[in-house]
């Protein structure tokens, strides 16, 4: 038997997850797009529900090729608890720090954009809620408890659709053919680039920005490598996805919270920790990671 045909063997399984997963989803995000007029309503009948079931395409894709090419990639399914509490405490601390971080670098260059009464926050809550102004303070404590306490545990069974499949399949995947840091990093291009129609439709950005949507692609992805380096650096420490879950529907929960205190509506450098400049903390929390996962011992737990 040829010596190469194991690692051809395996490039060609990531390739077919790769070709599954942006199918499954993009198949259905340009159907919906073209019915929608090219732009993203969450609100909608079709694109709500669309987008929760994509969640999923990562998952469904890494089930086709573990069935049709028997591969022994481990998931990570078993939630490994006992004695890894602290990676899901850390999955429940690291998003809210980071979106408070590359809020408060954004505002550091923005000044200007800096709303320290959170007013479209208090117009959104006075009009949908009908509360008086004195009692904006105490919903906003609430939200923010929400969303950083319960929330991330119902965004978690969601998010598990893409981490069994970026984090469960592809990293332990790709890390077999390559070092642990540039499989981080080529994961979190994967699941980068893997938003690029939804970019394209206005989601997470708009549509009003410079470079649309090409920029914002750029800076999706950016985002992707650098929190997808902390999402692979709990899969090797915790030995299961679920902590990525929890720390993806974190994310979910409290990215927007520096929205409050934007005078405009945000874009392509921030307040999100999707933006180039509200990433900062996460690309450089990304850098220190990468030693880490370089280290010794940083092996997978079985």
């Amino acid at each position: 038997m040829d010596s190469d045909e194991p690692v051809q063997s395996a490039r060609s399984t990531i390739i077919l997850f790769l070709v599954a997963a942006f199918a499954l989803d993009w198949v259905g995000w340009i159907i919906a797009g073209a019915q929608s007029g090219w732009v993203i309503d969450e609100s909608s009948g079709i694109w709500g529900p669309l987008l929760a079931v994509s969640m999923f395409g990562p998952l469904a894709s890494a089930v086709i090729v573990r069935v049709t090419r028997k591969t022994a990639v481990d998931a990570g399914w078993r939630p490994r608890i006992k004695g890894g509490v602290r990676w899901y405490m850390l999955a429940l601390a690291i998003p809210p720090a980071l979106t408070l971080a590359g809020s408060a670098v954004y505002f550091l260059f923005f000044s200007g954009d800096f709303d320290p009464e959170a007013s479209r926050f208090s117009a959104a809550a006075i009009a949908q809620l009908g509360v008086g102004t004195d009692q904006v303070p105490a919903i906003f404590a609430i939200q923010v408890a929400n969303a950083v306490i319960f929330a991330p545990f119902i965004n978690m069974l969601l998010a598990i659709g893409e981490e069994a499949g970026w984090r469960g399949f592809l990293y332990p995947a790709m890390r077999e053919q390559m070092p642990r840091r540039r499989a981080a990093i080529l994961t979190g291009a994967a699941w980068g680039l893997w938003h690029a129609p939804l970019i394209a439709m206005g989601y997470n950005y708009g549509s009003d920005y410079l470079g649309f949507p090409v920029s914002g692609i750029v800076a999706m992805t950016i985002f992707c490598m650098a929190f997808g380096t902390f999402l692979c650096f709990l899969r090797e420490r915790s030995g299961s996805v679920w902590p990525c879950a929890l720390a993806h529907g974190s994310l979910n929960a409290v990215a927007g919270l520096g929205m409050w205190f934007s005078r405009s509506a945000g874009g392509t450098l921030g307040p999100m920790p999707l933006g180039l400049l509200g990433c900062i903390p996460v690309v450089l929390l990304a850098l220190w990671l990468l030693g880490r996962l370089g280290a010794p011992g940083a092996d997978i737990a079985r």
